[in-house]
């Protein structure tokens, strides 16, 4: 029997609730489809929506409770209203949680400690963090994952993003781990798709509980602006790329809808041209104000276009 690649040890991970129920079982749909054979995914949503996520549970797919599995007992949820009724009162769109050892925290921190916290105590040593407004749209090869040497892909973008707001998280993150950002030149690690390892994220927890001196969970939510890819990202850099058992990536595999949705035709058209070969997954944020069908339409067409592009791959790498 020949030596060959190493076993894929991995699990996607993925955070949820019921406001996304209908784009997390896109995404389920796509890994079913997609996603290569013993991938795990672990899908964690509040405890009281975990009824209607249940039909997605599968051999492949066990479902969570971020409340009770991923938080600790003195991080508690306020009860907000809907979000209609949000919006009237002029309260806050992410819910907030209140906290023992912190002013209340922000449901965008609480959820950047979760995903910390599901890497950390994952079964398996490789962790990709998968949005559930993400789809996959070819099948997702296991060296997006790992090298045949065992290496693990860690996204850094090689063109730093400037805005105030990276440039905050990139201080955060060096106050946080006790490094000097000079000693190395930073990337930008934002993004879907985002590979870590169990292991270097429990080395990162050690590291921000020595500089910090408490429990990495109160250190992280008396923070009101930080980022879990780049306090990864910055560690990792921290200790070296190869050293932390990665290889680094520039590329992204996703093809991204954020903030500017297309509007018209002719804008429709050129974001499903613009997917490349190496594009596996497919983002619409689900904040972008468009309609499911037009969401389905668009995906739709972004799989056909994927289609075709791997029917004439053989013919192109011929010519």
């Amino acid at each position: 029997m020949s030596g060959g690649s190493p076993k894929l040890d991995a699990s996607i991970l993925t955070l949820s609730y019921r406001g996304d129920l209908e784009y997390c079982r896109l995404l389920c749909e796509s890994l079913d489809r997609f996603a290569p054979p013993g991938l795990r995914h672990r899908l964690f949503v509040p405890a009281r929506d975990m009824e209607l996520f249940a039909p997605l549970v599968s051999e492949a797919r066990t479902i969570g409770a971020e409340d009770s599995d991923l938080l600790p007992r003195w991080l508690k949820k306020i009860p907000m209203p809907k979000p209609r009724l949000r919006r009237l009162l002029r309260l806050p769109r992410r819910n907030i949680y209140l906290s023992l050892y912190s002013p209340p925290v922000r449901g965008w921190i609480a959820q950047q400690i979760m995903k910390i916290a599901g890497a950390a105590e994952s079964p398996t040593e490789i962790v990709m963090h998968v949005d559930s407004d993400g789809v996959f749209i070819r099948p997702l090869p296991s060296a997006m994952l790992m090298r045949p040497d065992g290496a693990v892909r860690f996204y850094r973008n090689p063109h730093l993003e400037t805005h105030a707001t990276h440039i905050l998280w990139r201080e955060v993150a060096c106050r946080l781990l006790g490094i000097d950002a000079k000693s190395f030149v930073p990337g930008d690690y934002i993004g879907i798709c985002i590979v870590w390892r169990r292991s270097i994220v429990r080395r990162m927890i050690q590291r921000i509980e020595e500089v910090g001196g408490a429990d990495w969970r109160k250190i992280l939510a008396r923070e009101p602006h930080f980022s879990e890819y780049t306090l990864y990202g910055m560690f990792v850099e921290s200790l070296g790329v190869e050293a932390a058992g990665h290889f680094a990536d520039g590329v992204s595999p996703v093809l991204e809808i954020w903030d500017q949705e297309p509007e018209t035709p002719a804008e429709e058209e050129a974001f499903v041209q613009g997917l490349q070969p190496h594009h596996v997954a497919c983002l619409i944020q689900s904040t972008a104000k468009m309609s499911m069908e037009k969401r389905l339409d668009l995906l739709d067409r972004v799989i056909a276009r994927a289609w075709t592009q791997d029917q004439d791959a053989p013919v192109l790498a011929e010519s």
